[in-house]
């Protein structure tokens, strides 16, 4: 009997050494303020605030700038997007920042769809689209470098032509407009007014 009561408090211990050592935070991570207020506001678990706070984390490790990222935490919120949406839309921006993106182009297309009050799963779809576009630009004004264009402009000419591709161009007029636009020397704002007539 003495050895029972012996053993159950060093399992006690155990477990709760265990409890202790899963619920600290990772070695270097650290959470941030800013989102814990923004967070605050939203209906997010204790799990899904600590996820969110390790996708923030991978998102400014990515290059996300602090203020994109909590701009993106707050309009998500603002959405009422659940928590796997949100951790999504903080993976896509990313991703964007990884591949040199610009993801403010991202960002304002998610800001857009909550400030109409679309429905967070359609938001989330436009946003993926935007993603998918701005990759697809990045590589349509990599083809025409390598073809030799000087594009000397592309900060402004990624997000113009993603929403060129979006708005139902297709990629061949595109590199039309743009190889010929290209070459008379044009700047981004004559190009984005051939890009869209």
């Amino acid at each position: 009997m003495a050895l029972r009561l012996r053993v159950i408090p060093m399992v006690l211990v155990g477990i709760t050494l265990l409890a202790g050592v899963f619920a600290a935070p990772v070695a270097g991570e650290t959470t941030n303020r800013a989102l814990e207020r923004v967070l605050a506001k939203g209906m997010f678990r204790a799990d899904d605030g600590a996820r969110m706070q390790r996708a923030f984390a991978a998102a400014r490790q990515s290059g996300v700038e602090e203020r994109d990222a909590l701009e993106l935490v707050e309009a998500c919120v603002d959405g009422e997007f659940d928590a796997s949406q949100a951790l999504r839309m903080l993976s896509i921006v990313a991703q964007l920042a990884l591949e040199k993106l610009p993801v403010d182009s991202f960002i304002s297309k998610v800001e857009e769809g909550v400030s109409k009050r679309v429905a967070a799963d359609r938001v989330v779809q436009v946003a993926e689209r935007r993603a998918l576009m701005l990759n697809k630009a990045k590589q349509l004004l990599n083809s025409l470098v390598l073809q030799g264009f000087a594009v000397d402009d592309r900060d402004n000419l990624l997000p113009d032509l993603a929403e060129a591709l979006e708005a139902g161009r297709s990629p061949e007029e595109a590199r039309v407009i743009l190889a010929e636009a290209l070459q008379s020397g044009e700047r981004s704002g004559a190009i984005r007014r051939k890009l869209f007539p």
